[in-house]
This record gives structure tokens, C-alpha cells and sequence, in this order.
């Protein structure tokens, strides 16, 4: 497997649509598509779904998402290493941050230690591959959400932790397609877009929103998918109504494309949370820290 490769199929998996994609990798689509088409052929097997609008990913190389981000961040990590023939790397801080967050909380964040000259990675992942990388040292600093009734911190007694302030998980559906959703409703069925059961929002919706869902009939996962820009995307085309972070609808909504539902079905109040070691003796690490800390405490 080549990076490109990899960062391809990740591509068209964070974004939702083989027309995202090419835009974020700033290639034609037919350019992007004979690419696809050229590494279904070397590896003799077919990538993705295309009965599906918009195509989208087939189950087994769903399995091996995570596997693949793996992959890329460690072989972008490697390249770096190999470049830096003398050893002359500039000071670095890594952050592990899940992917809505990532996308909406995290450059405002990131900006506000700008001005002490640091390299920044930002590794997006889910909840909890982002503290996997900070109990194995991968990671310096974690962003992630939180939700009472939900999955516990795990190797929280290992972990400073500051709270940084309120979310929250909103059902969305577009505003054009609500005929489409009242008809639904008539047949007694909630169509919604699923996250797995192995990741933090999966045990959200299954511990604290579906329980409240008996009044709208069956609920119908029509799409399972562990990233939430991809679930935004078929909230906007009406496929299933989507529970995503408000931070990461709110342009939408504000545009009218989308419309939040939580007169209707749940909404689940986040907290947004910055993770470390309680170890950390990096003084780098420490001073982003602080100014983190900081960040908060102006805000409160």
C-alpha cells in the first residue's frame, strides 16, 4: 500500500463523496476516479459500494479505518524522520482531537499558543483512539467530548483533565427533504444514521438517545458510519436524521440547508474536555497546558 493510496480512501471516507474528496485533494473528479479505479486494480478488489448515492465505502474496508489512519500518521511520521537527516527537528506538540472537534473547537484552541513557535500535529480519531495515544505517550494533549450516562474516561486516574466548556449532540435532517421525513414518521419509522457500537457516540445513541426515541415507532439505522463529517453529509442530503455536535452543524442550520430537530427528538448536552498525563514533564507540553487552562478560565 502507498500513502496516497491510503489518504485516497480516507479521503472519500471523511468527506462522504467521491466530489468532496477530489476538492480536499485538489484533483479532478475524473482524475480522482481513475486513481480509485487504479488501486482497486492493484490490489485486485473492489473499494467501495457504487449502487450507492454517493458511493461510499464497502464493509470490509469500513473494518479497517482505523488501521489505515494508523498507517498514514505513522508513515507521514516516519518520512519527517527520515528528512530530518540531522536531526534539527523544530519543537513539536502532537494532539489527538475527535474528528468534530477537530474540525471546529481545535484551530481556535490551537491559535491561541501560535505565538510560541511550535509545530503542531493534530491527529483526528475517535474518542478512543485519541486517549489510547495519550496513555501510550503518542499523543501530548487530547480533545475530546464527554457525556453523563454515557462511557466512563477510562485511564482517567492517570489523567489531568479540565473542562473547557458545553456542546451539544443535536439531531439534524435538511431542511429540503422534511416531506420526505414526515412521510416516514406517518409509516411509524425514524430513519437515523448509526454510529458503531465500538465507538463513544455508537454507545451515546444506544445508552441515552434511542431509549428516549418509543414515541416515534421503529427506528430505522439506515447508514452506520464512525465519523461524524461523513454523517453530516447524508444529513444533508436527506438520507437519515443525524445526531453531530452543534459546532459542527451550526453553519448549516444558520444557512437553512439544515434543520435541528431537538423540539422533536433528543438533544444530549457534550462536554468538551482537554486531556493529559498527570505525568507530563515536558515543559512545552506544560506551557500549552497553561495557556489552555487559561483559555478556559477567561471563558468562565
Amino acid at each position: 500500500m502507498r500513502l496516497e493510496w491510503i489518504e485516497d480512501i480516507l479521503a472519500v471516507s471523511e468527506h462522504g463523496s467521491f466530489q468532496r474528496a477530489c476538492e480536499k485533494r485538489n484533483i479532478s473528479q475524473p482524475a480522482f476516479s481513475r486513481r480509485i479505479r487504479q488501486i482497486e486494480d492493484a490490489l485486485g478488489a473492489s473499494l467501495f459500494d457504487r449502487t450507492a448515492r454517493p458511493a461510499r465505502l464497502s464493509p470490509h474496508v469500513q473494518d479497517q479505518l482505523e488501521r489505515m489512519r494508523d498507517l498514514s500518521a505513522g508513515l507521514r511520521d516516519l518520512a519527517a524522520a527520515l528528512r530530518d537527516v540531522e536531526g534539527t527537528r523544530r519543537r513539536r506538540i502532537i494532539i489527538a482531537s475527535q474528528h468534530a472537534i477537530a474540525a471546529t473547537t481545535t484551530p481556535l484552541i490551537i491559535g491561541r499558543f501560535a505565538d510560541l513557535d511550535i509545530d503542531t500535529r493534530l491527529r483526528s480519531a475517535n474518542r478512543d483512539d485519541c486517549l489510547a495515544q495519550i496513555m501510550t505517550r503518542r499523543a501530548d494533549i487530547a480533545f475530546i467530548h464527554d457525556v453523563a450516562g454515557a462511557q466512563e474516561i477510562p485511564g482517567a486516574e492517570f489523567m489531568d483533565i479540565l473542562h473547557l466548556g458545553a456542546e451539544a449532540l443535536i439531531p439534524v435532517y435538511a431542511r429540503d427533504h422534511l416531506e420526505t421525513l414526515n412521510e416516514s414518521y406517518e409509516r411509524g419509522e425514524l430513519p437515523v444514521i448509526a454510529y458503531p457500537a465500538d465507538v463513544f457516540l455508537g454507545q451515546v445513541q444506544r445508552r441515552v438517545i434511542f431509549p428516549r426515541l418509543t414515541r416515534v415507532g421503529r427506528v430505522r439505522p439506515r447508514l452506520e458510519t464512525a465519523l461524524t463529517l461523513a454523517a453530516l453529509e447524508f444529513a444533508r442530503t436527506g438520507f437519515a436524521v443525524a445526531w453531530i455536535p452543534e459546532p459542527l452543524a451550526r453553519a448549516d442550520i444558520t444557512a437553512g440547508c439544515l434543520v435541528d430537530l431537538s423540539t422533536t427528538l433528543p438533544s444530549i448536552p457534550m462536554t468538551l474536555i482537554a486531556a493529559r498525563l498527570n505525568d507530563t514533564s515536558s515543559p512545552l507540553v506544560c506551557d500549552v497546558w497553561r495557556r489552555i487552562g487559561e483559555m478556559y478560565n477567561a471563558t468562565n
